[in-house]
């Protein structure tokens, strides 16, 4: 073990708590620090827009009359609906020795970690080497792979997305744990017919653990599942896990 890992697990929050406590983390490490693996779900489901995403993709009011949160993220990408998930942080240092130089390195050195992850769970998993330009423009998040994005079997089933500053970076990453996040479509401001399309590329460009795995996956399945995600980051980082409240 070449140094720590520290480990936060957060349970679930709402979502401004969560990017609250996300963009703090970032904003409070400096390089050098020890990487934080932070490990958490939602409640309620909340909608989070990309860093850069326009809002008037989606109808505001209709998600609130939902009951769920609508909150924009400090990482970039695209808009996602967390509702059935594990949901992962990874707080670093890059340029550095453990996550690299540059995007890429940082991205595939996590990637290491989740399919590590999903391996154990005997899910062959692959990373996209990414989507076409007219996936790209859609406003949700899941409906195809960008590069660096792990797939099985062509279909998405974990999306990341970073923000880098100062030298160190904050990786936002969702593990589909379900198949709730293809409602994400119902908030769409478009017409029934663009978004009944929207929904089915969605569903036929997403998998998640329960359908991989062929049972239904409880809140206590989750918190196991995080505790082997920890695991894996640990073990294919090459450091010592410690467990943290902040």
């Amino acid at each position: 073990m070449s140094g720590r890992l520290r480990i936060l697990r957060d349970g679930s929050g709402a979502g401004d708590w969560n990017m609250e406590r996300d963009t703090a983390l970032l904003h409070a490490h400096q390089p050098g620090d020890d990487p934080i693996l932070r490990i958490y779900q939602w409640n309620p489901p909340c909608l989070t827009l990309g860093y850069n995403q326009r809002e008037e993709a989606f109808a505001a009011a209709d998600v609130t009359a939902a009951g769920y949160d609508l909150v924009r993220r400090p990482t970039g990408g695209r808009a996602i609906l967390h509702a059935h998930e594990l949901t992962y942080a990874v707080i670093g240092t890059s340029p550095g020795p453990l996550f690299g130089s540059s995007l890429h390195d940082a991205y595939m050195t996590i990637n290491r970690a989740l399919l590590r992850f999903l391996s154990g769970l005997g899910i062959d998993a692959d990373v996209s080497s990414g989507e076409s330009r007219e996936a790209a423009r859609s406003p949700v998040c899941f409906r195809s792979a960008g590069r660096h994005e792990i797939r099985v079997r062509g279909r998405k089933l974990v999306g990341s997305a970073q923000r880098r500053l100062r030298g160190v970076f904050l990786q936002h990453g969702s593990i589909l744990a379900g198949p709730e996040h293809r409602r994400l479509v119902d908030y769409l401001d478009l017409d029934p017919t663009a978004r009944a399309q929207q929904g089915e590329e969605l569903q036929a460009g997403t998998t998640d653990l329960q359908e991989q795995l062929g049972r239904t996956l409880e809140p206590a399945d989750l918190e196991r599942l995080g505790d082997e995600l920890a695991q894996a980051f640990a073990a294919a980082l090459d450091l010592e896990p410690t467990s943290e409240t902040i």
